[in-house]
């Protein structure tokens, strides 16, 4: 399956794969130490129970003894907090800023605003996590970090980047980790209900158009392609502006190569939950050379709430933005 472009620097990535560190960034809390311990062939050394009430979990850090159905989950990077809930599991610990009104719907908000925090991305608090008692710690990103914890409980590692870059793959993975499976097939249902609607009735204009998901970027440029490529795709949109087939974004581009959008009938771009754009990409949305864009100047450039493409219940709300956007074409 095709991956997104990786990005350099662990900073970049969770930005734009999570789209929700930036606030988490200025909370951070400083990671207490905890003795390491080699665990490349298994996660030796964890905290674990024994006997019926545990399981062997195949991680991308070795084979891990995790409870039959965990319960407190604690998890290091908030795109897993989004994952879970989708789950049916709030989890007992959540990195700094994980909650936050402007950046999620109002019902995710909702269920995360009191859920208490361990640190920020990339340095979570061991005294805090071993505070909440967990009973498994999930990390997608920090091997380094969340090795240590290991000592507090069982720890789940995915690695986004090496193992399946696009959410739809770690979520499958994470379902498996809290034994979850079937509360995963029935979203994954839900969802592939909502396409085969979609398809049917605006067969025509998805066959007919050529669409671009973007988003601002800093210094004069803008990212082709974001988290939601993998929904328009899975529509059957026509995908231009040159991204290639086996991308699914965040290739950049400087304002200077906007003539990579003129093959698009239509255009997405990424707004925050409460439908404002962020200051890079209200940058692109006021700059001239983003106004003569043929798509632009014909009215066809909308916006997504769902730049965050974390679980099956956001895709499906893609989906229902797609459809209202076929409406107009």
């Amino acid at each position: 399956m095709a991956r997104s472009r990786i990005l350099s620097g662990p900073v970049e990535r969770r930005r734009v794969l999570g789209g929700l560190t930036g606030a988490a960034a200025a909370l951070g809390l400083t990671a207490c130490g905890v003795s390491e311990s080699d665990g490349k062939a298994s996660n030796g050394g964890a905290k674990e129970s024994s006997g019926a009430g545990t399981r062997s979990l195949e991680t991308d850090n070795g084979t891990v003894k995790v409870p039959q159905k965990p319960e407190r989950v604690v998890v290091l990077e908030n795109y897993d907090a989004l994952m879970l809930l989708d789950l049916g599991l709030v989890p007992v610990g959540v990195p700094d800023g994980a909650a936050n009104p402007q950046l999620l719907p109002k019902d995710v908000y909702e269920q995360l605003k009191d859920v208490d925090t361990i640190g920020a991305s990339g340095t979570p608090n061991s005294q805090a996590i071993a505070a909440l008692k967990p009973d498994l710690i999930i990390d997608q990103f920090y091997k380094e970090k969340s090795a240590p914890l290991r000592t507090i409980a069982p720890v789940a590692f995915y690695d986004w980047h090496t193992s399946g870059a696009f959410w739809n793959e770690q979520i499958a993975k994470l379902a498996k980790a809290v034994n979850r499976e079937s509360r995963l097939a029935e979203k994954k249902q839900e969802y592939e209900r909502r396409l085969t609607e979609v398809r049917t009735a605006y067969r025509k204009q998805i066959e007919t158009t050529t669409w671009a998901p973007l988003s601002g970027g800093p210094n004069g440029k803008f990212f082709l392609g974001t988290p939601l490529v993998t929904v328009m795709r899975d529509v059957g949109l026509r995908i231009g502006a040159g991204l290639p087939e086996k991308e699914a974004g965040f290739v950049p581009k400087s304002y200077e190569e906007m003539d990579v959008l003129k093959d698009c009938d239509a255009l997405i771009y990424s707004v925050q939950a409460d439908g404002r754009p962020t200051p890079t990409t209200q940058q692109l949305l006021d700059h001239k050379l983003w106004k003569g864009v043929p798509a632009v100047k014909a009215g066809r450039a909308f916006p997504s709430r769902h730049f965050v493409m974390a679980n099956y219940s956001f895709a499906i709300a893609t989906v229902d933005e797609i459809e209202g956007m076929l409406k107009k074409m």
